[in-house]
Formats: C-alpha cells, sequence, structure tokens
C-alpha cells in the first residue's frame, strides 16, 4: 500500500536511476525464487535472448515489479508446469521487452485489462481474501515510472483461434533503452 500512495502522490514515485543487464535483473529474481518452484513441483526457468540488453531504471522497484510478476505467475501455475522469464530483443532497438509466461489456465478475456487495477483479484472464491490484489497494480506503477508499458495477454496454441483454451498466462514489459 505503501509503495502506491508514493506513486500516486503528485511528485511520483523517487526513482534512483542506473543503468543495468535487464537479463542479469531477471536472472536474480528466478533465481531467488527457484527454491519455492522447486518445493511447490513447478519449474522456473529464465532466457536470455538479449544478455545485454540495458535499460536504466531503479534497479530495486524494476525488482520488485518483476518479483510480483513471477510470484503471480508461480501462484496459478499448477504443479508440474512451468514459469519462464524472457528477454527478448525489440527489432528497433527502442525497448527491451520482458516477458512472464506460465502454463496456468490463463486468464478470463473480461479480466485481461482488470487485473492491473488495485484490489482486483481473478481467483477461485475458495481462495478469496488470502491475496490483496495489489502485485500486479504495484507492478504496473513502477514500470509505467519508468516511462515503460505492461499488459497481460493469453497464450494460445495458435493466434489464429482466439476461442481455443489458454496454455497460460503471459506479462509482458516494455522499457525503453
Amino acid at each position: 500500500l505503501l509503495t502506491l500512495a508514493r506513486v500516486n502522490e503528485t511528485e511520483g514515485l523517487a526513482l534512483s536511476r542506473s543503468s543495468f543487464p535487464w537479463g542479469e535483473l531477471a536472472d536474480g529474481v528466478v533465481r531467488r525464487f527457484a527454491p519455492r518452484a522447486r518445493a511447490e513441483g513447478r519449474e522456473i526457468v529464465v532466457e536470455l535472448e538479449d544478455p545485454s540488453a540495458t535499460v536504466e531504471g531503479d534497479r530495486a522497484r524494476l525488482e520488485q515489479a518483476l518479483g510480483n510478476l513471477v510470484d503471480n505467475a508461480l501462484q496459478y501455475t499448477p504443479a508440474g508446469g512451468t514459469v519462464t522469464a524472457r528477454v527478448t530483443p525489440d527489432p528497433f532497438g527502442q525497448v527491451v521487452v520482458l516477458q512472464v509466461e506460465d502454463t496456468g489456465p490463463g486468464i478470463p478475456e473480461q479480466a485481461l485489462t482488470k487485473v492491473f487495477k488495485r484490489f482486483y483479484s481473478e481467483r477461485p472464491q475458495a481462495e478469496f481474501g488470502k491475496h490483496s490484489g495489489l502485485g500486479l497494480a504495484i507492478s504496473k506503477q513502477i514500470v509505467e515510472a519508468h516511462g515503460g508499458v505492461i499488459w497481460a495477454e493469453n497464450i494460445r496454441p495458435t493466434d489464429a483461434d482466439i476461442t481455443s483454451d489458454p496454455l497460460g498466462a503471459r506479462f509482458v514489459v516494455g522499457l525503453p533503452v
């Protein structure tokens, strides 16, 4: 709540900016969550398609944002499933892209734009009250404070058939280079 309050103050979130490799940050977050993933019977991997991609930003805040995305993905991934954090290059050199994918049930279509709202949670009734619904809202605020964009989408067996059942969810973060 404190993070959200700070972001929404008129002066915005105070950022301590430095330049660092985005892939290094992603790898560190994945390593931090690896013991939990193993204990819960899930796999977590990092794929660095662009290991040299560098971003300018507040490393601690971006680590928090990415950690929220990975934590969320692990919560929705069943035992035996996989969470993947992937850093990909932008062919135009304008942004660096990070994707967090899971092999969970996906996100209901009507919830794709709502998942970033404060206190919104798309969870089974049995889990109601166990989660704050703030992690994705905080991630969005941090990414946008860095001039970036974030969105959620479902992974489908084919882009041609949007009615097919999702193979999981994907959260995409784009930050300017």
